[in-house]
């Protein structure tokens, strides 16, 4: 279930984060210490990214045009995850270049962080394998909505 940012501050997240995702912990997640896979988390990261994206005006169906690219990908485990824990993973652009931005995660169980997470996006020309400045909308958006640094 996507979450907004009133109801994320609902659920104890923070003002900061624009949207989340609130889901549970499955069976597939796990790795043979029965806690969540560190893969996992990039994969949760992902598919808020989309949605977040998405909701931000990206268009993924016209790869003509400026496609955002995933340039790097961090991820820091700060407590481990257990099968069927509720947890919301939730999303925030902090800082934009002008090429490219940063996206940052975190994930929370009970309003406590269990993994955060960061991604440098770089918007990008795929035919001429070239960088392409942030849209000016997007840039406006992710000011005034997600208050990121420049």
């Amino acid at each position: 279930m996507i979450l907004d940012q009133e109801q994320l501050e609902l659920a104890g997240v923070g003002e900061e984060w624009v949207m989340g995702l609130l889901d549970t912990v499955r069976f597939s997640d796990l790795d043979p210490y029965n806690h969540v896979n560190n893969k996992i988390y990039h994969t949760w990261f992902e598919n808020l990214r989309v949605s977040y994206m998405a909701e931000s005006g990206f268009d993924f169906s016209d790869i003509k045009g400026a496609m955002p690219v995933v340039r790097s990908a961090n991820i820091e485990y700060i407590a481990p995850m257990f099968m069927d824990e509720d947890y919301i993973t939730v999303i925030r652009c902090s800082r934009l270049g002008r090429t490219s931005f940063d996206l940052d995660y975190a994930v929370f169980v009970d309003g406590v962080i269990r993994t955060r997470g960061q991604t440098a996006i770089v918007m990008a020309d795929l035919e001429a394998g070239t960088s392409l400045p942030v849209a000016d909308d997007v840039r406006a958006l992710f000011i005034a909505r997600d208050k990121a640094t420049t």
